[in-house]
């Protein structure tokens, strides 16, 4: 080994640090997008914003055919339901497990 070398394991470990930041920071991301009513996928579908609703879809129109109201829905809207489905979904797991 050279003077201006890494030892293997140091780099391995650094490289394993590095991609379970950005994994919990991908993770994060997701979650508030969920919470907030944003798209999921990083991409804008629409106008519309979290207090008003979109006026035009964005991007091409077969994608978002089948999701047209949820693609112009306003983002508290898409909150609403994303929060109370999940709602639903724990509290009928947890009263599957507690009973």
């Amino acid at each position: 080994m050279g003077k201006n070398t890494v030892k293997p394991g140091l780099t391995r470990n650094r490289r394993r640090r590095a991609r379970r930041s950005r994994r919990a920071g991908a993770v994060l991301v997701w979650l508030v997008r969920f919470v907030t009513g944003r798209a999921l996928d990083g991409r804008r579908h629409s106008d519309a914003t979290f207090w008003s609703p979109g006026s035009r879809r964005l991007g091409p129109s077969a994608y978002l055919v089948t999701w047209r109201w949820w693609a112009l829905a306003a983002g508290w809207q898409r909150a609403g339901i994303r929060l109370t489905l999940t709602t639903a979904v724990v509290y009928t797991v947890v009263g599957v497990i507690v009973r």
